[in-house]
């Protein structure tokens, strides 16, 4: 959940004021007193588990440590104790904060846990912190440090991170939004509240809050959600959040609003999991899938803005409802199948103080200065609608005069917008057009290539434009990578129609640019389809990704150029757009491995992985890089194997499995890896690859059991190897594969001569004759390859000797199958290659291949 000024404000007064009353116990202690003692029995347990928790059973137990674990409660408590011990004026300080502790603690656990703040929550801590320091010097050293700064910048609190010594959250998992009312606190309404608490603790399955655009229907369904989830007679497992604000429901649209609540759906399939269960989707349609999840668990689900009438088919959905899942719905039409709760405006006194309450914390003078009757009569004449009043107050701020507000709704919206509009950058105004002439929700990257924008350029242009209120941001959920989104807002949409209508020009430009990235996210997604499990195709998963994979196919280019640097600020500006688009941060690890700067590569990686843990794709090409670059075969395997969970494993996922049990010395495993890639039915290339991995762990795994004299495992993974030759199809035998299958031959006739036991010695035998004759119905002449041992080998001169059955033959650079085998032509290296007797110069060895 983001933080507001008001939240954050009080969590550096809070904060201040428990550094300073943990610094008092401290000071005050002395340096061979008991803890328990000083902390008293529970406060010490609790502070010493908290210890336990952050810093681990090793921790060093002292009152200086445990003090750090107190709260704010838990401090002046203590303090209060040790009163005795304090001087004269602390004991003051503290006796006078006693009235406010009560109220501070509560405040505080909406700070620490994220929940809405009140109306007076910032006034209450300020009022205190001023009266406190007014009170001592010496003790609230912190605090007056921290007023001071406010006084001097208010903003500094923006950069601050909310942390506060608590406890863990016992709430059910939720992807709540931030209300836009914690700026103020929630005003009124506490009849309405009730209600619907009431109806969805009752038996209606299905709640409406229905009311005009912008009387607060979002406000009342959070605030109903976040009480419902704090109450300690809570029946649900878990709530979830979707919003469907800005979307035209027609027949078809219905489906829309299914994937968006299972793509919202991501925390809540988490929390599933940790709840002790997991669903599998067995139906491709979406609302049946939602269903299920909602019989399997006790769910409350909030849709928000459904803003027309809406279909039979979601009628149906919501008839359907499971017994203990419930749904609560904004609109501003009911369905009329559920229990309704009508929104009237705020009343004139609940009006009145929020325009004083915006004016307070938006520091709008001209507002603060005005009498109880004036302020009565203004928001009289806006009627009570909260976002007319969010309006006017902004309005006032910019400096227009109330009154000229008040001349009609007209003219507050003409002000809101086209005075603020002026002073739109050319870049904002051409943003606005393109979300004029292409409504609905889009990412920063998707308009960003549209206005043909870099990153830079759309987030500064956003930022204005969020500002003056003409776009709204939804971000993504907690627990999920889901990109967020921006539209232009009622009041904008509004005032732009009316006044600012898109030239024909312009719309062409816009929908031409459109149309562009549609076209390319089309070429994306068949790239992605048809070769998923290569390096260079790019995971699209829906229209957010096109843009940004169109600037990740320009790093690959750039990459393949050799022009690293330029590529690495490419995917830089790409992560800018998307920092949750798993790709980009991929497409940056490819870059460093080409650099050979793995460190980097594998924390681009693993950045990738925290943005998408269950990428098959992504955990094959993070897995095969730790194997490949020698990295860590054990994690290599691991993401291996989750890329192998899906339904249709491909055989390049199971050949690098093969691979990394090969890397890791667990032949048996290789070889089974093998033989499933086998029975996938591969391409005769992957097949003979397959065979290859399979056939080196047979000689790896069998030379291992030959040394440790375990000659009957030996003829077991020998055995194994021969079932792999025999169940593969005769054109895969090329290659290294027929040569490792002959040096398996050549090692089954050896230990048939060199073992005791008769049945061993049968085995071996056979095994030898079953390769050969599977290398014989490949090629006869195969059967004429030898396998030999690199005698010496002459660098200055390309060539070297190697030996093989008593005698010695020459070879040369040129008579090599691959060149790139001369590195590792060293002497005892096995090889692979047909003897040449006939030759005038003496024996010689042609098309001669390294096996290790």
């Amino acid at each position: 959940m983001s933080s507001t000024a008001t939240r954050l404000t009080c969590f550096a007064l809070l904060s201040a004021v428990e550094e300073d009353l943990r610094h008092a116990i401290i000071e005050i202690s002395g340096e061979y007193d008991d803890p328990r003692a000083i902390l008293g029995g529970n406060r010490y347990e609790k502070a010493l588990t908290r210890l336990g928790r952050e810093v681990g059973s090793d921790a060093n137990v002292s009152i200086e440590s445990l003090v750090t674990y107190l709260d704010f409660a838990d401090s002046y408590e203590v303090l209060t104790s040790l009163k005795s011990r304090a001087p004269e004026e602390t004991k003051e300080a503290v006796g006078k904060l006693s009235r406010h502790v009560a109220k501070l603690a509560q405040i505080r656990n909406r700070v620490a846990h994220t929940r809405p703040m009140e109306v007076d929550d910032l006034a209450a801590v300020y009022d205190m912190a001023e009266e406190a320091c007014l009170s001592s010097t010496s003790l609230w050293n912190n605090l007056n440090t921290t007023i001071r700064r406010i006084e001097e910048d208010p903003a500094f609190v923006l950069g601050l991170t909310i942390s506060l010594v608590t406890d863990p959250d016992n709430a059910p998992q939720h992807n709540l939004p931030a209300p836009e009312f914690d700026e103020t606190g929630f005003f009124g309404r506490r009849r309405e509240v009730d209600r619907i608490k009431r109806a969805i603790k009752g038996a209606y399955p299905v709640v409406s809050i229905l009311g005009d655009g912008g009387i607060g229907k979002t406000s009342i369904a959070l605030k109903a959600a976040y009480e419902l989830l704090d109450d300690p007679k809570n029946q649900f497992d878990a709530f979830v959040w979707v919003s469907a604000k800005a979307t035209i429901l027609t027949v078809n649209e219905i489906q829309r609003i299914s994937d968006a609540i299972e793509s919202s759906l991501g925390l809540f399939t988490s929390a599933a999991e940790q709840l002790g269960g997991k669903i599998a989707a067995s139906s491709h349609d979406p609302v049946e899938e939602v269903l299920e999840y909602l019989a399997a668990f006790r769910v409350l689900l909030i849709l928000d803005n459904l803003e027309t009438v809406l279909d039979q088919r979601l009628r149906d959905f919501l008839l359907e409802l499971p017994m203990g899942s419930k749904v609560i719905i904004t609109s501003r039409i009911g369905l009329g199948i559920e229990n309704p709760v009508a929104l009237s405006p705020l009343s004139d006194h609940d009006a009145t103080r929020l325009l004083y309450a915006l004016a307070r914390v938006r520091d709008v003078k001209a507002l603060q200065g005005l009498p109880g009757a004036a302020i009565t009569k203004m928001v009289q004449a806006m009627k009570g609608h909260p976002a007319y009043l969010r309006w006017f107050v902004a309005g006032v701020q910019a400096g227009k005069r109330p009154e000229e507000l008040l001349q009609g709704n007209d003219l507050l919206l003409d002000f809101c917008m086209s005075n603020v509009y002026g002073y739109l950058s050319t870049n904002a105004r051409s943003v606005l057009r393109s979300m004029q002439v292409l409504p609905g929700r889009r990412s920063q990257a998707e308009l960003a290539f549209i206005n043909d924008y870099s990153a830079s350029e759309i987030q500064s242009s956003l930022l204005e434009l969020m500002t003056t209120n003409f776009v709204q941001m939804q971000g993504a959920s907690m627990g999920q990578t889901s990109e967020t989104t921006y539209q232009v807002s009622d009041f904008g949409k509004q005032y732009l129609d009316t006044r600012h209508a898109v030239s024909a020009e312009h719309r062409v430009w816009f929908e031409q640019r459109s149309k562009e990235l549609t076209e390319l996210g089309i070429a994306l997604q068949a790239e992605s389809t048809a070769s998923p499990y290569d390096p260079r195709t790019i995971d699209v998963q829906g229209p957010g990704d096109f843009s940004v994979a169109r600037i990740l196919r320009e790093a690959l280019r750039e990459y393949d150029r050799g022009e690293y640097d330029t590529a690495l600020v490419t995917c830089r500006e790409a992560q800018r757009l998307a920092p949750v688009y798993h790709e980009s941060w991929r497409i940056e690890a490819l870059v460093h491995v080409g650099r050979r700067d793995t460190i980097a590569a594998r924390a681009a990686y693993e950045r990738a992985i925290e943005l998408a843990p269950e990428s098959s794709t992504l955990n094959y090409l993070f897995g095969a890089f730790l194997v490949d670059e020698g990295i860590d075969a054990q994690e290599g395997l691991e993401c291996l194997q989750k890329a192998a969970l899906i339904t249709e494993v491909p055989t390049s996922v199971i050949l690098q499995i093969a691979w990394a049990h090969i890397q890791l010395s667990d032949f048996d495993s290789a070889i089974t890896s093998a033989s499933h890639a086998i029975s996938l039915k591969p391409s005769v290339s992957d097949g003979s690859i397959a065979l290859t991995m399979g056939f080196r762990a047979a000689v790896y795994g069998a030379q291992r059991y030959i040394s440790a004299a375990s000659f009957e495992k030996a003829a077991e993974i020998l055995e194994a190897g021969v079932e792999l030759a025999e169940n593969s199809r005769i054109e895969m035998l090329e290659g290294e594969a027929a040569d490792r299958l002959i040096q398996l031959s050549e090692m089954c006739e050896n230990l048939g001569d060199r073992v005791d036991e008769n049945y061993l010695a049968v085995n071996f035998d056979n095994f030898a004759t079953r390769m050969r004759d599977r290398v014989r119905s490949v090629d006869p002449e195969l059967l004429n390859r030898r396998i030999g041992s690199v005698k010496n080998k002459f660098l200055d001169r390309l060539f070297g000797f190697v030996r093989a059955w008593d005698s010695e033959y020459f070879f040369h650079l040129s008579n090599l199958c691959s060149q790139n085998d001369w590195a590792y032509l060293e002497e005892g290296a096995l090889v692979a290659f047909d003897p040449v007797t006939d030759d005038p110069r003496g024996k010689r060895a042609g098309r001669l291949r390294w096996l290790g």
